[in-house]
């Protein structure tokens, strides 16, 4: 059956529970107290260790950590026998690592137990050789490493946890990497999140940047679509790899994302992957807070019908584009296109296809626009595109371009029909400085001067266009 050490300080609680062990054809070793039971478990590791939780000196629950902290007896499962019902105790117990928490009176269910844990009980680790073998410490030091331990993984734990105030997740990413790059020497670590919108966040050594971004993506599976962060500095450490870990990060049994590691090609100790579970084990609570920041974010800032940004956030955007063009003198357009005869394919093919025409639109916007350009929907059949660096004549061709993509796309609307759709584009440049609502207005008068022209073609004019040009043009007669 196996051989199971028994440890209690009452020497009667000890017989009996020898006594019935035995009679079930199980090997019986007994210790009178906790620090001889650690010695005899570590000298000559048994299948199994019964003990109680509560003892003069070494308590059950100190000597089930210090039984999981030596590698010669960390397979060995411990189950703790209780004469209370104290929730904090069951809680301790496993903290501790205790297979299995049991009450005295109910030692008749212990055979049962011992039994299935032996049948599931991983194979003992092999014996080093003398050569190799390290030097036997004494119990003290045994007690002080675990206490050292346990003061270790309460300090990590309590750093991931106050990650959870980080609000944004590059800004959780980047002190991620301060400790875990603290604790481990790795190539690069990354981090992808569950949401489909974020990104993948990785860190790695300048050296190994355009190598990362082709691993971490293999290793996770990332689609090519999914955009990557990057933090690079020295850090992390550049040359040949081991295997990859990749841990779930879990939050209220959800998996809500996942931390990937590449060591180095010395690889990972059991002691960092001990580490790195601790982190992946801790990282969930605020993972999740800055999803739910980023939500938040995104349902300020984001149209919910295409996904680009809102009005408001665009104007924020812009904004800050304008003081970035007055520090170093470059020059700016906006580019404001609205759909040609919109109310038409509402009214004809119903909401449902100007929905789909809409999106489409946005679709192919996103799809045409520069990296450096900011996308935005207006509002209602409107979109904006604020061109950065970008003089008049380039804001022509951008806006031809844009021009010409709507009116070549088709959008496949309810019931299967495509329907096709053009665009009037209006655009205004300025040099530094300019005024960000003399640009919009501008825009705005030079989209309905398109209108006015026959529709499906790009108009421009100056700033220098008041708000009331705008107005005045609109009532010329010029229909959406």
């Amino acid at each position: 059956m196996g051989r199971v050490l028994v440890v209690d300080d009452s020497p009667s609680v000890r017989s009996l529970l020898a006594a019935r062990l035995r009679a079930s054809g199980f090997d019986v070793d007994e210790a009178d107290d906790g620090e001889a039971g650690a010695e005899q478990a570590i000298a000559a590791p048994p299948d199994l260790v019964v003990t109680d939780l509560i003892m003069k000196g070494i308590s059950g629950v100190q000597l089930c950590r210090i039984l999981r902290s030596d590698p010669a007896t960390a397979h060995v499962p411990v189950v703790l026998l209780t004469g209370s019902g104290d929730k904090r105790s069951r809680f301790w117990a496993r903290s501790a690592g205790a297979a299995a928490y049991l009450s005295k009176d109910r030692l008749d269910d212990l055979v049962g137990i011992l039994t299935n844990l032996v049948a599931q009980a991983p194979s003992p680790p092999p014996a080093p050789n003398e050569l190799g073998a390290r030097p036997r410490r004494t119990l003290n030091e045994r007690m002080s490493a675990v206490l050292d331990a346990a003061l270790f993984d309460s300090v990590i734990a309590g750093e991931v946890r106050s990650l959870a105030t980080c609000g944004r997740l590059a800004k959780l990413f980047d002190k991620l990497v301060t400790l875990v790059s603290d604790l481990l020497n790795y190539r690069w670590l990354a981090v992808l999140p569950a949401r489909a919108y974020a990104p993948l966040l990785a860190h790695s050594s300048p050296e190994d940047r355009e190598a990362l971004e082709f691993e971490a993506r293999s290793a996770l599976g990332v689609e090519p679509q999914r955009s990557v962060e990057v933090v690079s500095d020295a850090r992390a450490i550049a040359g040949p790899s081991a295997t990859v870990e990749i841990m779930e990060v879990v939050f209220a049994g959800e998996t809500i994302g996942r931390l990937a590691i590449a060591p180095t090609s010395r690889g990972l100790s059991r002691e960092d992957k001990r580490v790195l579970s601790l982190v992946a084990g801790e990282l969930g609570g605020p993972l999740q807070m800055s999803v739910l920041y980023e939500d938040a974010q995104r349902m300020a800032t984001t149209d919910a019908l295409t996904g680009m940004l809102n009005r408001r956030a665009f104007l924020e955007i812009v904004e800050r584009e304008r003081l970035r063009s007055e520090r170093h003198g470059f020059p700016f357009s906006l580019m404001l296109l609205d759909i040609d005869h919109f109310k038409l394919v509402n009214d004809t093919r119903g909401h449902a296809a100007g929905d789909a025409v809409l999106k489409g639109v946005a679709g192919v916007l996103n799809a045409v626009a520069r990296r450096t350009d900011l996308v935005a929907r207006w509002g209602g059949e409107e979109f904006v595109v604020a061109l950065p660096q970008t003089r008049e004549a380039g804001a022509r061709i951008a806006g031809e371009r844009v021009r010409r993509a709507v009116a070549e796309a088709t959008h496949p609307a309810p019931g299967g029909e495509a329907i096709c759709v053009t665009a009037s584009v209006g655009i205004s440049s300025a040099d530094s400085p300019w005024n960000q609502e003399a640009l919009l207005a501008a825009a705005d008068a030079a989209m309905y001067a398109a209108k006015a022209r026959g529709r499906n073609r790009v108009e421009a004019l100056p700033p220098t266009h008041s708000s009331g040009s705008s107005r005045r043009v609109k009532a010329a007669g010029a229909k959406k």
